[in-house]
């Protein structure tokens, strides 16, 4: 999977940009608050339809605009495609996604269109942090390869929250449950249904690889990193779609009482999470960040290759800032192991990629205005501070 053109109308800080990006591994270096990964962040929102560091579209969208826009032409195998997603503030839709130029009529339409994987500091808190973080990574995962699957997600939630909303009422109103919360309870059950096992196969396979991958990047066999799945049903008790329904329904009524006290619902796929071990101790317990930051390239190189495995192609890779924070033999296992997928990193520094010939190199720097400019320079060429121009888009 390669990107082509990469284009942005008033998107962060930029006005008009359009780019044609190396196949191989493209540096984009420069300040910090230049602008290097709102690009990222553009190929992120093709890809997942939402930003990797806000839950706000809105603040994505250039002060003053009346819309902001980024789209890419991807080529994979199958052809080539166009993906672009558009942002209206004060439009009650929000984003509009579209497919090949045609108004898509859902996000879920979006899915496995572009598939990326991004890597950044903030990804350690994918062990160091708590559980929502670890679903959501794997929720993004799972709907690249999966559009049911995200859909499947969205319908638990809404179902998720109707509850939800009854629990709160009935707590603040001293009243019994209504009838009425069974139904949103077979709706969650009908979902998990499709999460669960999807969940379960692809931790399981992720697992397999990153396993593997932490064995060859740390040269240290006798630390085996594991990553698990707290599943909210044993595997045991449910492993049709069936059971699964039909388990998961029952504990729903189970957990009535006490979801009725807290008011909110205490079981279910929105509780799950994700386990990382190391010789089968609790990584966020007593890891070192050499052994965090190993574990976290660890799954996303997994992550990368289960894409390869699904599609026969490799993602799109994002490294957000990461190289400096990478010991040299790390930084020189990562680029071994990115032979083959088309990579955008972003640094202050192009000296982080010394070594790496397969590359185009980009100054990104930033006007009195704010306002981003993006100066293709010859790979390795260091870029004076004097002849940087000023950002032109007149």
């Amino acid at each position: 999977m390669i990107i082509e053109t990469l284009r942005l109308r008033d998107f962060r800080n930029y006005g008009q940009f359009e780019v044609k990006p190396h196949p191989g591994i493209n540096l984009l270096f420069g300040p910090n608050g230049s602008g290097k990964t709102n690009l990222l962040e553009a190929i992120h929102y093709c890809a997942l339809g939402r930003s990797h560091r806000t839950a706000q579209d809105m603040e994505v969208v250039r002060k003053g605009a009346e819309a902001g826009a980024c789209g890419v032409t991807v080529r994979t195998e199958a052809g080539t495609r166009e993906v672009a997603i558009r942002l209206v503030p004060g439009d009650t839709r929000h984003k509009q996604v579209f497919v090949d130029r045609k108004k898509a009529a859902r996000l879920a339409s979006l899915m496995g269109q572009v598939k990326c994987v991004m890597f950044s500091p903030e990804d350690l808190q994918l062990i160091k942090e708590g559980p929502s973080e670890r679903r959501a990574f794997l929720d993004m995962m799972l709907s690249q390869l999966s559009p049911a699957y995200f859909v499947a997600l969205q319908q638990y939630r809404k179902a998720l929250d109707q509850r939800n909303a009854i629990l709160r009422d009935c707590r603040k109103n001293g009243w019994s449950l209504p009838a009425m919360i069974e139904d949103f309870e077979r709706q969650m059950a009908a979902q998990a249904a499709v999460i669960l096992p999807a969940r379960r196969e692809v931790i399981a396979r992720i697992g397999a690889i990153a396993r593997e991958k932490y064995a060859s990047i740390s040269g240290k066999k006798d630390e085996v990193f594991r990553v698990g799945y707290d599943c909210c049903l044993p595997e045991a008790e449910a492993e049709s779609a069936e059971e699964i329904q039909r388990a998961f329904a029952q504990r729903s009524v189970v957990a009535r009482g006490e979801d009725l006290r807290r008011g909110t619902s205490s079981f279910g796929a929105h509780r799950e999470d994700l386990l990382f071990t190391l010789m089968d101790r609790e990584m966020k317990l007593f890891a070192s960040q050499g052994q965090i930051r190993t574990a976290v390239l660890s799954v996303k190189l997994a992550q990368m290759e289960l894409y390869r495995e699904e599609s026969g192609e490799y993602p799109i890779l994002l490294l957000d800032d990461v190289m400096s924070e990478l010991d040299r033999p790390r930084r020189t296992h990562l680029l071994r192991e990115i032979t083959g997928a088309q990579t955008f990193v972003t640094c202050t520094d192009e000296s982080d990629l010394d070594g790496c010939e397969n590359r185009r190199t980009y100054y990104v720097s930033a006007g009195k205005d704010g306002t981003a400019a993006v100066r293709e320079v010859n790979a390795g060429e260091a870029v004076p501070e004097e002849t940087i121009p000023e950002p032109d888009f007149t």
